[in-house]
């Protein structure tokens, strides 16, 4: 799913947890761990009291695992429920063109913006109980103006006469139906652009499973949102199993 948060599309399903972005390397295998809520560059109080982390942060330390000669591939540790998509579409830009074998592990949550990133990785691996999914976007605006009418407190907006969308959703003005339209053409916008990029790396999955639901590992797996069934140790693996070019990956383990 997806919400608005100063003008940007978001997509988020419900949790949330701290976010940083850690790398350990252990064996040639070089692991980024991705949890929490991802924004570009949030401030100082979402960092520390809302469990958000910087998806700058995120796509540096991918950088820098892509480029340590001591690794050979990588395994990104989820545990999202998605985020903003500012600073998001370039982390799976960057999973996907990798030249390293790159597999997405889960046993949290992998969702909305936290699946976009993980579909575009060599394989996705999840725990049976994890939740994957919610491909999906949404822009969500507070509409509050009858309550500070109520009050006597009315917000008045002043724009240039072709500023149709200008200060659209502003706190205290009403949504007019153009707003809404606009509001529903970026989501739309969002959507398609995700949904184009788990296709491009995971052919044939259903338009049905992109729904904006949330599926458990087994269902994740037989809907073709993921490869196997396993715990890190598992991830891990078919990371080595990929780098000494091996097919990819050894489905079905349960």
């Amino acid at each position: 799913m997806a919400a608005a948060r100063g003008g940007r599309a978001r997509f988020l399903a419900e949790g949330s947890g701290a976010l940083c972005a850690l790398t350990t390397v252990e064996n040639g295998v070089g692991t980024l761990e991705i949890s929490g809520i991802l924004a570009y560059q949030p401030d100082l109080g979402d960092l520390i009291f809302d469990g958000f982390e910087d998806s700058a942060e995120v796509l540096a330390a991918f950088r820098r695992l892509e480029s340590d000669p001591a690794v050979s591939a990588i395994v990104l540790n989820v545990n999202s429920p998605g985020g903003f998509s500012v600073g998001g579409a370039e982390i799976a830009d960057a999973v996907f063109k990798s030249a390293k074998p790159t597999v997405a592990w889960v046993g949290g949550m992998m969702c909305s913006l936290a699946y976009w990133i993980g579909s575009q990785a060599s394989a996705v691996v999840s725990t049976r109980s994890a939740m994957v999914g919610s491909i999906g976007a949404y822009v969500s605006v507070v509409d509050y103006h009858r309550m500070l009418a109520n009050a006597g407190i009315e917000v008045k907006v002043f724009t240039n006469k072709e500023g149709t969308f200008k200060a659209a959703g502003m706190p205290g003005t009403a949504v007019t139906q153009d707003h809404a339209t606009e509001f529903s053409r970026q989501a739309q916008r969002s959507f398609d652009v995700f949904r184009a990029d788990v296709l491009r790396a995971r052919e044939g999955i259903a338009d049905e499973a992109m729904q904006g639901q949330v599926f458990d590992g087994h269902q994740a797996k037989r809907a073709g949102l993921v490869d196997a069934l396993g715990d890190l140790a598992y991830a891990k693996a078919v990371a080595r199993r990929i780098n000494r070019g091996r097919n990819v990956p050894p489905i079905g383990r349960e």
